[in-house]
Order: structure tokens, then C-alpha cells, then sequence
């Protein structure tokens, strides 16, 4: 696994974080809440487990915190995870998750690339989506990630496509969408998410330009760091890009 420099990933583990509880700011009922030991509670209300669950952004959090949050009753309706740094997780934590049946464990790689003058270069065939399009993006994400449409209802919702920090996009050919993506703005970082490709369409370029439109849009607005996890199938993709594995995030649902 290739390193990066600690710090930065600290700082993009914590932006992670602000970027989902952006989004759970964006959802009626959203809940969030981050303890002084780095354990983040999230009910985003998206029916994704990855965006539900307890979240350990410090590099050694506490077994017992993991514990409580996970007992919490906000977590009861809907699908959730338990996300720890790092490969190396504390036994204690592991029965917290198999107590809760989260026994389906991934590593996720959390990946870093610095963002430079070459990201200003315009990427042909983009467009970033408001929500006029919440329609036409809600479908793109449908066939992309080949899942039903009302999966994505609530991430390719009005009050998500406008925010301020965020950014969605499309790249189409002949007006059709050929490919996702969705950035998160914070400081000099962005949080890549979203990135999809219909099967059909695959293997043509269209998730690196969903990417990159993603990067020249922050790097304009001044993040000079973008940060993502990335699928096994992606991975080829980012490397090729420039980005780095900083770390695995181990994942339990």
C-alpha cells in the first residue's frame, strides 16, 4: 500500500467527514454527531449503508465509544455501517459490529492526489447538473451504479444539487448521459463521490472525464488536495490519475 503523507490524511479523513455531515445537513430527519474522541454518530437518512452508521476518524479510537454509538436507536431505520482507519482494528470493535450483525467486512482504499494547474484544463462533453436536472441525474446514477432509481432520490435532491459546497455533474455524448460524479468542497480539499458509468459505456474514458470535472471545478474555487474511496474496479482509473492510497478504512455492514 502506498503512503502519503500522515497529516494530509488526517485532514482529508476529517474533511470526509464534514462532507457527509454536510450532506446529512441537506436530508430531513439527518443526524450528526462527533464526540471528543473523534467517533462520528450519522444518520444521513440516505439508503446507502456507508453514509449510516459510526464513523472512527481518529487513528486510535475508543472500543467503548464505538460501543455506544452503535447502541444508538436512530441507527434502527436504516441500512448502516461501522468505518474504522486503518487495517489493523481492535478486536473489541469487531465484536461491537458482529453484536450489531455487521459481519461483512471490506477494505476500503481512501485515496489522496494533489491538484495542480494541469486541472484547469476544460473537460469536454461536462455538465454541472442543478436542480433543473435533478431527473436526468437521479437516472444517470441509476444506470451507472445499476440500482433503482428511488436509491438516489434523496442525494440527487434539490437542496443536495444547490448546495453551495457541492457540485454534480454529467458527462454526456449526443445528449445522452454517459457518466456521473458529485464533489464535496471544503477548505483547499474536495471529496470525490459518485463517479459512474453505465456497463455499455464503460471502458471509454467517460469515468476519468466524470473526474475530472470534478477536479477542475475545485481547483478553480482553490482546493489544491481532492480526496475519494475507491471500488476494487476504480482503482486502475485513480492511479492512472495521479491519486495514491494514503490508507485502507475498514468497513463492516
Amino acid at each position: 500500500m502506498e503512503i502519503t503523507h500522515r497529516p494530509t490524511a488526517d485532514a482529508a479523513a476529517q474533511e470526509w467527514l464534514h462532507a457527509v455531515t454536510m450532506l446529512t445537513a441537506t436530508q430531513p430527519g439527518g443526524y450528526a454527531r462527533t464526540s471528543a474522541g473523534g467517533i462520528a454518530e450519522i444518520v444521513s437518512g440516505v439508503p446507502l449503508p456507508t453514509l449510516n452508521g459510526v464513523f472512527g476518524i481518529a487513528r486510535d479510537p475508543d472500543p467503548a465509544g464505538f460501543a455506544e454509538a452503535a447502541a444508538s436507536h436512530r441507527l434502527s431505520g436504516v441500512p448502516w455501517s461501522i468505518q474504522v482507519r486503518g487495517d489493523d482494528v481492535d478486536p473489541a470493535i469487531v465484536r461491537t459490529a458482529a453484536s450489531h450483525g455487521l459481519e461483512h467486512r471490506v477494505a476500503l482504499p481512501f485515496m489522496l492526489r494533489e491538484l495542480t494547474a494541469a486541472d484547469v484544463a476544460p473537460v469536454p462533453a461536462s455538465r454541472r447538473v442543478t436542480s433543473a436536472g435533478e431527473l436526468a441525474y437521479r437516472r444517470a446514477l441509476a444506470a451507472g451504479f445499476e440500482a433503482p432509481e428511488s436509491l438516489f432520490a434523496t442525494i440527487a435532491a434539490p437542496e443536495v444539487l444547490d448546495h453551495p459546497s457541492m457540485s454534480a455533474y454529467l458527462i454526456e455524448v449526443d445528449g445522452e448521459p454517459v457518466a456521473t460524479s458529485f464533489g464535496v468542497l471544503s477548505g483547499d480539499m474536495v471529496g470525490v463521490f459518485n463517479v459512474s458509468v453505465p456497463p455499455g459505456r464503460r471502458g471509454r474514458g467517460h469515468g476519468r472525464a466524470a473526474t475530472g470535472a470534478v477536479l477542475h471545478d475545485a481547483y478553480a474555487a482553490g482546493a489544491r488536495v481532492a480526496y475519494l474511496h475507491s471500488s476494487a474496479a476504480g482503482l486502475p482509473l485513480y492511479r492512472s490519475m495521479g491519486f495514491r492510497t494514503a490508507e485502507n478504512w475498514s468497513v463492516f455492514s
